[in-house]
């Protein structure tokens, strides 16, 4: 699918899903039926890397880590942030490895 009409997409299924979120906020039956259709729910915990940065009054660059509800990191990214903006990129299958073996001890997780 283009990137153009995933757009679309995603930008008309937002508001089908806020119009419909504003009116469970106003009905409570409407919010009972919506709570009642969700499908599932998952954990993740979202950490945040800063690296020292070689230019900082120009960009600094860190990670995302994401962690699951058995304390697994599962996910990764790399960012890049300006003053005006933050460019963030998936890491391919050998370098979330690489991530992964390095940051697996440094964070752990116990939910009650």
């Amino acid at each position: 699918m283009a990137k153009k009409k995933k757009s679309t997409i995603i930008n008309k299924e937002l508001q089908l899903r806020m119009k419909q979120f504003k009116e469970a906020l106003k009905d409570e039956e409407k919010r009972f039926q919506l709570e009642n259709s969700i499908m599932g729910s998952e954990v993740l915990i979202r950490f945040e890397i800063f690296f020292p940065s070689k230019k900082p009054g120009e960009f600094s660059d860190g990670l995302f880590l994401y962690m699951n509800d058995s304390g697994d990191l599962v996910d990764a990214e790399y960012y890049i942030r300006d003053a005006d903006d933050i460019t963030i990129a998936g890491l391919e299958a050998d370098n979330f490895k690489v991530v992964k073996e390095l940051f697996k001890d440094s964070f752990s997780l116990e939910i009650e």
